[in-house]
């Protein structure tokens, strides 16, 4: 087995092939591990700034000449005049829950090797005020327990919800609670009563995609600031989350994103995003026309969407991340991760650093709320 690391852009361009490669031999793949997210995400939200100058540390693993794992981290350098006076070593994807699950790409049976190679990276920064950041699935958290020079100061569990499909909605709908058949049925009748029909149309690729992007930040929008027991930011309120979603489209990820619209009418009344990885289906973020609310569109979008994965014989939906009832009252899967955060042993770096990433923990709450 060999660990590299690689350190620059030509380095992660020429990574590509591999990492196509590697994407092609999972059986589930998540949208956030793709190269073309990542590379994606590396040119909408590297910092280099004055104070603050984010370098590439992309751990990869191979068994001879294989590619077998990869792991895109980022070290965020703070200070001042070329000095670091604080580091923070971690994965990609450190935006306000645009990429939901942050794991590293590995095929199975090495999954303890490259933890053990990310963990090497960590521990060869000792010196000054370091933060690190470790996330997995839950089962290789105790490989932590195996590193006595590593702290761990925080430590945070990520549900993720996978709901299986059978072959047809008759056979699916037979395995759902009654409470959920009831919600459904009212949804459904209340549209009829008001001689309303609900209709699905799907929009994939950029040309079609880009030409209702307005309407889908508009609905995602009217949906965050809906009065509801349930809150739901504004996540594309912030002009570089739209640029991602933009470079995204411009990617060949593009051919994997799916805009489901449900019409009432000619209307377009509820939206949800979701990208086709394989035989999964996983749903990104939604709106809603307010006006609509009483007749429940986003359950309704969500049945039509799960009507047209049975139809294009996909095996799972994922619900995406969040233990919320519009999730778990479908009787999913669960899968859990993992968030630690940690420092180096000793305890003023680790009463510092607690201070400092409470404080940045606080005010990224101030900021979606």
């Amino acid at each position: 087995m060999q660990t590299l690391l690689l350190t620059t852009d030509a380095e992660f361009d020429a990574v590509e092939p591999s990492w196509r490669s590697l994407e092609q031999q999972l059986v589930q793949l998540l949208p956030f591990q793709t190269y073309d997210w990542n590379r994606c995400w590396w040119r909408v939200f590297a910092v280099q700034t004055l104070v603050r100058k984010d370098r590439l540390a992309i751990v990869t693993l191979y068994d001879q000449d294989r590619l077998v794992g990869i792991a895109p981290l980022l070290i965020s350098c703070i200070g001042i005049a070329g000095a670091a006076l604080y580091r923070y070593v971690r994965p990609f994807g450190s935006d306000p829950n645009l990429t939901e699950i942050r794991i590293p790409l590995v095929l199975p049976g090495y999954e303890a090797a490259l933890t053990n190679a990310i963990l090497d990276l960590h521990e060869q920064y000792s010196a000054g005020l370091v933060e690190r950041q470790f996330i997995a699935e839950a089962s290789q958290a105790q490989v932590l327990r195996q590193r006595p020079s590593l702290h761990q100061l925080d430590q945070r569990h990520i549900p993720n919800f996978i709901l299986p499909l059978a072959a047809n909605w008759d056979q699916f709908r037979t395995s759902l609670k009654r409470n959920i058949k009831e919600s459904i049925r009212r949804c459904y009748n209340s549209l009829t009563r008001d001689q309303l029909v609900p209709h699905l149309q799907v929009l994939q690729g950029q040309t079609a995609i880009t030409a209702q992007l307005g309407l889908f930040y508009q609905l995602h929008g009217a949906r965050a600031a809906a009065d509801t027991s349930v809150k739901h930011p504004d996540y594309f309120l912030n002009p570089q989350h739209k640029d991602f979603i933009t470079a995204l489209l411009a990617s060949p990820f593009a051919s994997r994103m799916h805009l489901f619209c449900l019409r009432v009418d000619h209307q377009v009344v509820a939206v949800r995003l979701g990208f086709l990885m394989g035989d999964e289906l996983y749903l990104y973020y939604s709106g809603y026309d307010l006006a609509y609310a009483k007749y429940s569109v986003m359950t309704t979008l969500l049945v039509e969407v799960i009507c047209w994965s049975m139809d294009a014989q996909l095996q799972r939906i994922n619900l995406s991340v969040g233990e919320d009832v519009s999730k778990t009252r479908w009787g999913p899967e669960l899968k859990s991760y993992v968030e630690i955060q940690f420092a180096e042993q000793g305890w003023w770096r680790n009463r510092i650093v607690r201070s400092i990433s409470h404080f940045r923990k606080r005010r990224q709450s101030l900021i979606t709320d």
